[in-house]
């Protein structure tokens, strides 16, 4: 959705139906009190599919569509924002389970909804550089943000993602524990110019 102006139709469509379809998934087989907020991301996405379904999923009358971009701002509330951050918590604990442990709050076997169809993914041209975008630092930038309690606009998200990528690159491995970890991310948000300081350390 952050870049409207380099996706395809197909690409828009297919990837927006497979999230929700796998949020329809998650709703199915997650612990009954995150179904709630699993809820919300619904809605929102429910929302967005709606807007973009108006518009054939036409990526360039989309990124100038009233109601897509209503559907979009959704994405910034609170309420939705909240949502975002209890499903990703909740899952980054469960993948920390060793291989092979079962769960009880788990409710896969006996459900009825099938898991999503596996796929290749739309390519984009295949002249197309494959290095990362600005549009998937950004993401990983947000979502950093996010885990620390701080809202990043753009700029900031991608600078702080590029600077974390670069210090923890193949080619520059360090090993840090977690105070030096925060250490880094903190010395990194200043570099960025980002004026809010993280506030909180994830468990892990």
């Amino acid at each position: 959705m952050s870049e409207l102006d380099r996706t395809t139709t197909i690409e828009l469509e297919e990837s927006v139906t497979a999230l929700v379809d796998q949020l329809l998934l998650l709703r199915e087989i997650s612990p009954r009190d995150l179904r709630d907020s699993l809820g919300v991301l619904l809605a929102a996405y429910g929302q967005l599919v709606v807007a973009l379904d108006d518009v054939s999923w036409n990526p360039e009358v989309a990124n100038n569509d009233p109601a897509v971009s209503a559907a979009r701002a959704a994405f910034a509330e609170t309420s939705v924002a909240q949502a975002v951050d209890e499903v990703t918590q909740f899952y980054a604990q469960q993948c920390e389970l060793a291989i092979g442990e079962s769960n009880p709050l788990f409710a896969i076997t006996g459900t009825t909804l099938p898991l999503p169809d596996s796929g290749d993914e739309a390519s984009l041209d295949a002249a197309e550089d494959p290095g990362v975008t600005p549009g998937e630092l950004q993401a990983v930038g947000f979502l950093i943000g996010e885990t620390y309690g701080v809202a990043l606009v753009a700029q900031e998200a991608e600078c702080v993602a590029r600077s974390l990528g670069t210090t923890f690159s193949d080619a520059n491995d360090i090993d840090v524990n977690d105070e030096q970890y925060f250490a880094l991310v903190v010395e990194t948000f200043v570099s960025c110019g980002v004026t809010t300081p993280p506030t909180t350390t994830p468990e892990n």
